[in-house]
C-alpha cells in the first residue's frame, strides 16, 4: 500500500465520520428505514452494474464545466483515461472521492501518462460552482441526457420516496440536475486503455464503495 492509498484511507475515514454525524442529525429512524429499503431495492435491481472488463468503452462528446467540448476518443489518443461517474455535488462521498483523485493526478501523468475525466448528471453551472475553491484540475463533464451513464450500464432513477428523505435533509437532486430529472449513475470508475478497451472497473450500488488509488494503479498496469 502506497502513500496515496494511505492518504485516501484517511480522507475516507474522516468523510464517513462526518457523513454519519450529518445523517444522524438530519434523518429520523423512519428516514433511515427508507434509505435502507431503497438501497436494498436498487441492489436487487442492479446486482452487477457497469460495463465489464474487455468491452469497448462507448465514445462520447460532452461539455466540461468550462463549456469546452471533451471527446473520449480524442483524450485516449494522448494516453489511458480514468473515467469516473459520480452522482453530484450534493453527495459527500463523491466529493471526497473527487478530491482524493486529484491527489493522484501527478502520479497518473508521470508514471502512466493517464488522465481523469469525471462525468455527472448535474448542470454545468453546478459543476463549475462545485469546483470553485478546490484544486481539481481534471475535466468534469455533464451528462445532461443521461445517455452516457446508460451506455455504461450505470443509470437509474432515484426512488421518489428516497428523494423525499433527501429533500428533508436539504439535498435537492432535481435542482442540481435541472428540470425534473432524478436520474443518477451508480458511482463507477473505468480504466480505459488507448485502444478504448476497459482494462479494469469498479461499480457498486453501495455508494460508499469507490475505486481506490491502489486499484486504479493496478488497472493501469494492465495497459
Amino acid at each position: 500500500m502506497g502513500k496515496e492509498q494511505d492518504a485516501y484511507d484517511k480522507k475516507n475515514a474522516e468523510m464517513q465520520e462526518q457523513y454519519m454525524a450529518f445523517v444522524t442529525e438530519k434523518a429520523t429512524e423512519e428516514d433511515m428505514t427508507v434509505m435502507g429499503k431503497c438501497g436494498a431495492k436498487l441492489k436487487e435491481l442492479m446486482p452487477n452494474p457497469g460495463l465489464k472488463v474487455g468491452y469497448t468503452a462507448p465514445d462520447f462528446t460532452l461539455l466540461d464545466s468550462s463549456g469546452t467540448k471533451i471527446t473520449l476518443s480524442e483524450e485516449l489518443k494522448k494516453g489511458p483515461v480514468v473515467l469516473v461517474f459520480y452522482r453530484g455535488a450534493w453527495c459527500p462521498v463523491c466529493n471526497m472521492h473527487l478530491n482524493a483523485l486529484q491527489d493522484i493526478v501527478p502520479v497518473l501523468k508521470s508514471k502512466y501518462n493517464a488522465s481523469i475525466i469525471a462525468l455527472t448528471p448535474q448542470m454545468l453551472e453546478v459543476s463549475k460552482n462545485q469546483l470553485e475553491g478546490t484544486t481539481i484540475s481534471y475535466k468534469v463533464c455533464s451528462d445532461l441526457d443521461d445517455s452516457i451513464s446508460k451506455s455504461y450500464n450505470l443509470y437509474y432513477d432515484l426512488d421518489p420516496e428516497l428523494d423525499d428523505v433527501y429533500m428533508k435533509m436539504g439535498i435537492n437532486v432535481k435542482a442540481t440536475n435541472g428540470g425534473d430529472r432524478l436520474g443518477v449513475p451508480v458511482p463507477g470508475t473505468f480504466i480505459i486503455d488507448k485502444k478504448g478497451i476497459v482494462k479494469a472497473m469498479q461499480a457498486d450500488t453501495d455508494y460508499m464503495k469507490r475505486m481506490k488509488p491502489d486499484e486504479i494503479f493496478s488497472g493501469l498496469e494492465q495497459n
